[in-house]
Formats: structure tokens, C-alpha cells, sequence
């Protein structure tokens, strides 16, 4: 008996269809800011009339440098969130950054707007989700630190809708910086 390739290989179908996309935030990282901070700095932004589902499936991050403060990280959420930046809306600011479609030379864009290390000034963000990635309290000279694994896949079961933003943050002003990603598909509605 055959095995489809989707038994495998869960996301090749979109990938080759142009559904699927990276985030990447800059190798010098950004230090990830309490999540009702108005200004935040790692961001994806599924505008009012995209006509997607974005479904979140990773998110890796990569510890760079800094002082860290022990805490948790979390995505902070915004439920307003406009179909463009503006004077008075929960969106004030959002310097995009370019996603890479999964699927290399097809000519695929993302509709959602990723942006890191760059201005992102909105309403205050509440907690939407507890990401269980946790640090304890360290120093930017520790030595002798074991490698770790910072990465969290969601499974389908966090989806932003039009009109929905998240933020990578952390529960309290965590302190270090921080590189890696988020990988996300766009599903029509």
C-alpha cells in the first residue's frame, strides 16, 4: 500500500501551493518586551479583509546575549487589529519585514505582515497563550551553559483570524535577547 505524501511530509501540500511562511527576526536579535508594553518588537498581523486564516505552526527562538531575568514568554494579542497602521487605532506603527515563502522560487507573498526589531507601537496586548518557554535568572558572562531547545509547534490550534495580531513576549521585561522565527500557513476563509 502507497503512503500519501501528506502522512509524511504534514505540510508539503502547503508548502507547494504558496501557503506557508517564515518570519525571521534579525541574527543580532531583540530583547522581547513585557507583553502590555505598547511598543512591541517581534509581530504578525493578519489585517481586517485578508481573506485568510493565519495558522500559526512554529516558533524557535535563539538566545543571543544579555542579562536575563528569570520569567516565561508568552504571545500577547491584540483582538482589533485594523487593516492598516493609523493615527488612533490599536496599530499606530508596524515596520514589515519580509516573509520567506517555504516553497523557494514560486513567486509566492504572504498576505500577514511579520515585523521584528522595528516600530511596532499598538494598544496595549493582552496574554493569549502561556508558550511554556521558560529562563532563570543568568548573566551575559555565564559559562558552561548547557544548549536547550526554544522551540514550541502549535498543531492548528492557534489561528488569527482577520482583524488579529500576536506578539512574542515575555511575562514580565525578561531582559535578554533573542533571534530565531515563526512559521505560519495562510488558509482561505
Amino acid at each position: 500500500m502507497a503512503t500519501a505524501a501528506n502522512d509524511i511530509l504534514p505540510y508539503y501540500d502547503l508548502v507547494k501551493q504558496g501557503k506557508v511562511f517564515t518570519g525571521n527576526i534579525a541574527s543580532a536579535g531583540v530583547i522581547l518586551p513585557i507583553f502590555s508594553n505598547t511598543t512591541q518588537q517581534v509581530g504578525l498581523w493578519n489585517p481586517i479583509g485578508s481573506g485568510v486564516d493565519i495558522v500559526l505552526l512554529r516558533l524557535g527562538l535563539t538566545y543571543v546575549s544579555g542579562t536575563g531575568a528569570a520569567g516565561g514568554y508568552v504571545l500577547g494579542y491584540l483582538a482589533n487589529a485594523p487593516a492598516a497602521i493609523g493615527t488612533g487605532l490599536a496599530i499606530t506603527a508596524f515596520t514589515e519585514t519580509a516573509a520567506i515563502s517555504s516553497y523557494p522560487g514560486g513567486g509566492f507573498s504572504s498576505v500577514a505582515k511579520f515585523a521584528q526589531g522595528a516600530t511596532i507601537t499598538v494598544t496595549a496586548p493582552t496574554v493569549k497563550r502561556h508558550l511554556g518557554i521558560n529562563q532563570n535568572a543568568f548573566t551575559a558572562a555565564g559559562t558552561g551553559q548547557m544548549p536547550y531547545d526554544v522551540e514550541r509547534s502549535f498543531f492548528g490550534l492557534e489561528v488569527l483570524t482577520p482583524g488579529t495580531a500576536v506578539f512574542v513576549a515575555g511575562n514580565i521585561a525578561t531582559l535578554a535577547t533573542f533571534s530565531g522565527g515563526i512559521t505560519w500557513a495562510e488558509i482561505s476563509r
